[in-house]
Parts: structure tokens; C-alpha cells; sequence
């Protein structure tokens, strides 16, 4: 039996069902890439596309999960506080690995970067597919009218 229609979403539902929905399509097209660049640039393309994947995967995931945790509110403000919060630490965390890892000889840029690139890609357009089929009502309905009419 499902749940009634006036039921509301968990707060962090739009997160978790993006989460799922573009987790799995972005490992594949990771796998792919790795596998492109093993194939046509040898392994020490692969393992830097495999970084950059990781890095990709990480950023992105990291993001959603923690909007499901953190946004148990339905104020506006306290949304956009979060999210904005999020994403700065999420840059923050960006910066520290490009300023880490910008003098490895080891590293194939292009590998690195086109694997990120295809992920954000992938991830993007399989997180709105999935917010966008989940039908995730994005305001609060109106409260039913009493029966009777109003004086």
C-alpha cells in the first residue's frame, strides 16, 4: 500500500533520489573513460583519469549526501544557508587537491580534467532527469477547504 497523496516528502528526499539517480550513471561513464585512456594513452593516463574520476565522484556525492543530512527545514533561507555552505566547502576542498597535486609529474592533465569534465557532464544531466521524474512537489500544497462553505 502506498503512502496517501497529502503525505510529504522527507526533507532531504529531492537530494537522495538525485543521489541515486546520477551516481551510477557517472561510475560508468568514469569506467569508460579509464578504460578509454588505458587503451589509447596506456596506464599512467588511466591512473590519473581514475583520480580524476575519484575526485569527481567524491565532490558531487559528497554534496548530495550531505544536503539530505544537513536541510531538515523548509525555510527558504536556511535551504540556500546550507547549500551555499556546502558548495563553498566543497570548493575549498577542490582548491586544497588542485594545489596538492598541480606539480605531479605523474599526473596526465588532459586525462584528469576530461575525466572530471565527462563525470560533471553525466552527473548533471542524470540528477535533473532524476529530480525531474520523481515529481517531487517543490512547494507546500494548499490545505483542503472545509466542506460548507465560509460566512
Amino acid at each position: 500500500m502506498s503512502a496517501p497523496a497529502s503525505a510529504a516528502p522527507a526533507a532531504g528526499a529531492p537530494f537522495a533520489v538525485m543521489l541515486r539517480g546520477a551516481l551510477l550513471p557517472s561510475a560508468i561513464s568514469g569506467l569508460l573513460t579509464v578504460i578509454a585512456y588505458a587503451v589509447l594513452s596506456g596506464p599512467g593516463a588511466a591512473g590519473s583519469a581514475v583520480l580524476g574520476a575519484v575526485v569527481a565522484l567524491a565532490f558531487f556525492g559528497s554534496g548530495m549526501v550531505l544536503l539530505s543530512r544537513l536541510v531538515r527545514s523548509a525555510n527558504p533561507m536556511a535551504f540556500m544557508a546550507v547549500g551555499m555552505a556546502v558548495y563553498l566547502g566543497q570548493v575549498f576542498a577542490l582548491l586544497l587537491f588542485m594545489i596538492a597535486f598541480r606539480d605531479r609529474e605523474w599526473i596526465d592533465g588532459p586525462a584528469l580534467g576530461i575525466a572530471a569534465l565527462i563525470i560533471t557532464i553525466v552527473w548533471q544531466v542524470f540528477a535533473m532527469r532524476a529530480f525531474r521524474s520523481a515529481r517531487l512537489p517543490v512547494y507546500d500544497t494548499p490545505p483542503a477547504s472545509p466542506a460548507g462553505g465560509a460566512s
